[in-house]
């Protein structure tokens, strides 16, 4: 039998409800880690006008904090004296559609909490507290999106949690990314809200069905479609994975109506929340985006057919690597590491899958468990890459349309292939013969991780030094210590991280709250009713 598939199978009563102390802990730090590079940014580089969506994006918030929901015709803030940064940044730009809020497309949740930033601004008479403040949100939700999807990881593999570590650390490692959540931009927050939606929908259906876990996926799915467009994706599909796979445990009139009424819950209450937002975008635009009026708008030309875009492997690997690879680096040897990983991560994934195969075939153990349903892996990995299928056709709609291809717009995709990289990569540790399979996976994924946090900060620096060479003026010269401070803190939470699954071991080396496998949703009372058979509240 592989390591991986006996890890799967060392028994009913040996799956963890939850994530221990020691694991919550290393995402917590390495999800520190990241969010101080990008709090670094937000506090220390100038209103970079030259992003474009930082002074429309900045114009929204200040927008609704006068009682007005803007459309993308709706001007930038142009009050010298209470928004300098933003004025001059529009001054500079040449054409009048640059002058626009044309990211009032966009759902008003990020917006809604750059409020604050705006009154918190004008009482102290500070407009850089603006930009700083609505960045600073941008950051935090960078770091918690690492942590999200840290525990994802543990829901699909709850008996491997070396894996969610490296899932995590893989999240972290593209500074590119990093450097993107510093700026106002509603990307890693929209990210983090989908992620948090398809962890809720996992804890369901691992755990059971209770009201405070529907809640957090209903509220969760609230949230990811407030956000951005991406996130309505992601609540529909997670409402049809919950339901599905509930009406497959129960295929009974009763089963089916508790799956139907629990994903219209999940579904209807993110849409009567948030669903006339996209209404009025038809309404003005034509479209729940307003996609084509603002390519229209901007003169975007088309470069290639959709279908050409599709099936461009080149133009998708460079995409790819330049989550790794700023700009400042294009070229050198960073691209051949980061090949090296992904094609060593899908090899990985093809021997751990022959391996199942193999072991499937010479014994019924795993053959009963797929009977009962699908597990919880197959359901969470089968979300997200049809989430993942759904984002880059779209993208290369986009794309085909004459539209930029930044790369925070594959940060949507990253819990996908931080969660298939981990998954490879531990299938090559499990492989190599060599001690107890979770000690080698735990050494492994320490080391790995140990080596993409040294490579984001390497490229961290070099994008900011190149920053500084090019003359940007700092945004908040007066907190520029508390910035090195924060960061200085992120470096060691990272080096805490790679360092704690070494030397605390969990006593006794058996899981917190074990839970069966394989979760039978209800179970009939005496009385009539029914109740849930496992897992607590949330």
């Amino acid at each position: 039998m592989s390591g991986a598939t006996a890890v799967l199978a060392s028994g009913q009563r040996d799956v963890p409800g939850r994530p221990s102390a020691r694991l919550i802990a290393v995402l917590a730090l390495l999800g520190a880690f990241a969010a101080s590079m990008s709090l670094y940014f937000a506090t220390t580089q100038s209103l970079s006008y030259h992003a474009r969506d930082e002074g429309p994006n900045a114009s929204y918030a200040i927008q609704l904090s006068e009682g007005h929901l803007p459309t993308i015709d709706t001007p930038v803030a142009h009050d010298l004296e209470r928004y300098p940064q933003i004025t001059r940044g529009a001054a500079r730009e040449e054409r009048p559609q640059h002058r626009l809020i044309w990211t009032a497309n966009h759902p008003p949740l990020y917006y809604l909490l750059g409020v604050p930033s705006v009154v918190l601004a004008d009482a102290l008479d500070k407009p850089q507290v603006l930009t700083a403040g609505m960045r600073i949100v941008s950051a935090l939700a960078y770091g918690a999106l690492v942590f999200l999807v840290g525990l994802i990881a543990f829901e699909v593999t709850p008996r491997r949690p070396a894996m969610s570590m490296l899932a995590a650390a893989v999240t972290a490692s593209p500074a590119v990314l990093a450097v993107a959540a510093g700026y106002i931009v509603n990307d890693s927050l929209a990210v983090a809200a989908s992620s948090l939606t398809v962890l809720a929908t996992l804890r369901i259906l691992r755990l059971g069905v209770t009201r405070n876990r529907m809640i957090v996926m209903t509220v969760a799915g609230t949230l990811a479609a407030s956000a951005k467009a991406p996130g309505v994706i992601t609540v529909i599909m997670c409402g049809a994975a919950l339901g599905l796979t509930l009406l497959f445990r129960d295929r009974t009139l009763r089963g089916f109506l508790r799956a139907a009424g629990l994903t219209t819950i999940a579904t209807a209450v993110p849409g009567l929340a948030i669903g006339w937002f996209y209404v009025r975008n038809i309404v003005l635009y034509g479209d729940p985006t307003a996609s084509s009026a603002l390519l229209e708008r901007y003169d975007r030309v088309q470069v290639d057919t959709w279908f050409e875009v599709m099936t461009a492997p080149r133009f998708w690997h460079g995409w790819y690597d330049h989550l790794w690879v700023p700009f400042q680096l294009r070229g050198t040897g960073l691209h051949w590491v980061i090949d090296t990983i992904t094609i060593i991560a899908l090899l990985g994934l093809m021997l751990g899958a022959v391996a199942r195969l193999r072991d499937q075939s010479r014994g019924r153990e795993l053959g009963a468990r797929l009977s009962r349903g699908p597990s919880v892996a197959a359901v969470g990995l089968l979300v997200l890459g049809a989430h993942a299928l759904v984002i880059i056709v779209n993208l290369a709609q986009f794309r085909s349309g004459g539209g930029n291809a930044h790369e925070r717009y594959l940060m949507t995709i990253m819990p996908l292939v931080a969660i298939v990289i981990s998954m490879g990569l531990l299938a090559i540790v499990d492989a190599v013969p060599w001690g107890e399979i979770r000690r080698r996976e735990e050494i492994a994924a320490a080391l790995i991780s140990a080596f993409l946090v040294g490579m984001a900060i390497n490229t961290f620096a070099v994008a900011m030094t190149a920053q500084l060479r090019r003359g940007t003026d700092t945004l908040l010269p007066e907190i520029r210590p508390v910035a090195y401070v924060i960061l200085g803190v992120g470096v060691l939470c990272a080096l805490t991280a790679v360092v704690l699954p070494l030397v605390w071991r969990p006593r006794g080396g058996r899981p917190e709250r074990p839970v069966p496998e394989v979760v039978r949703i209800v179970e009939p009372r005496r009385s009539g009713g029914s109740r849930e058979t496992v897992g607590g509240p949330a």
